[in-house]
């Protein structure tokens, strides 16, 4: 039976400002060996796959968000995310679809808001459009744009905020966490010590 632990990225201790974000199952052995790691989240799995992965992962203690615009065979609908939410028991969900995430929301689900920067203007326009009644977090992505466009915004970001996307080296973690960022999802495993 899957029960997940409950370590929200809203509530990241400092020494866990890294997070994993894994596309495959070698990345996910990687996670679970890694011991500063206690939360993941996944991408490009598939359903057939996911209770094994979720399984693992909730015996490690890792809290699990889903990327579901990523994971095959599990429709971002109210009866997916149900499944997910009820069945699978993970923590949330990130999506760049507004609909999905107030769904998300409604179920009971934390949800992570993916938004795309292209330039400031673009930024300002996504962050406009935040229902913050639906959306816990935002992630900004690409990580690298934020010390270039985070200083020049008009309003602040209406909600704490993760970055992903693009990292290549400690130093543009480093950067974004100096913009604001509470964590930084990585892809790469060398990263996650």
């Amino acid at each position: 039976m899957l029960t997940r632990p409950s370590r929200s990225l809203l509530d990241l201790s400092a020494r866990c400002q890294v997070i994993p974000v894994i596309e495959n199952r070698v990345q996910f052995a990687h996670a679970l060996d890694a011991p500063q790691v206690s939360v993941v989240t996944l991408r490009h799995c598939n359903i057939f796959e996911l209770q094994t992965l979720l399984e693992r992962a909730y015996r490690r203690g890792l809290s699990v968000y889903v990327n579901i615009d990523h994971i095959e065979g599990i429709h971002a609908d109210f009866a997916g995310l149900s499944y997910l939410a009820n069945h699978f028991h993970v923590l949330g969900i990130i999506s760049s679809n507004p609909r999905t995430l107030s769904l998300g929301k409604q179920i009971g689900l934390e949800t992570i808001q993916r938004i795309f920067a292209m330039d400031s203007t673009g930024l300002e326009t996504a962050i406009e459009s935040v229902d913050r009644q639906f959306v816990d977090l935002l992630d900004i992505s690409p990580a690298l744009v934020l010390p270039y466009v985070i200083p020049f915004l008009v309003t602040p970001l209406p909600l704490p905020f993760t970055a992903s996307g693009l990292i290549q080296s400690d130093q543009q973690i480093q950067a974004a966490l100096q913009c604001g960022a509470l964590a930084v999802l990585v892809t790469r495993s060398e990263f996650w010590q």
